[in-house]
């Protein structure tokens, strides 16, 4: 049976593995934002707001899921815990507008 006063330390939860895959998440929007650099001579400063918006988003990515899943960490698998859809929702937006933005840069050639 769960016992909610008792701290899940173990660095093999799944909070910690859903913290690593958020990571990852962030890091593969810096690195898909750094080859949009790559198009910044012939776009000009849409690539670099493109650029920036990414690395934005991959900042608030790392931030704020780490920042969710340690609060929710130490009560993890207690029945009730909220599913992160807005964070889903908000990096799925991101990727559909990424992947808009890398659509366009690479037809408007």
């Amino acid at each position: 049976m769960f016992d909610a006063t008792t701290p899940r330390t173990d660095p093999g939860l799944q909070p910690e593995r859903t913290s690593l895959a958020w990571q990852r998440t962030a890091i593969s929007f810096v690195a898909v934002s750094l080859l949009f650099l790559r198009w910044t001579t012939q776009h000009g400063p849409v690539v670099a707001v493109v650029v920036a918006l990414a690395a934005l988003a991959a900042t608030w990515i790392f931030f704020h899921t780490r920042t969710r899943l340690r609060r929710i960490g130490r009560l993890f698998p207690a029945p009730g815990l909220e599913p992160a859809t807005s964070e889903v929702l908000a990096v799925c937006s991101a990727m559909v507008a990424l992947a808009a933005a890398a659509l366009w840069v690479t037809l408007a050639n």
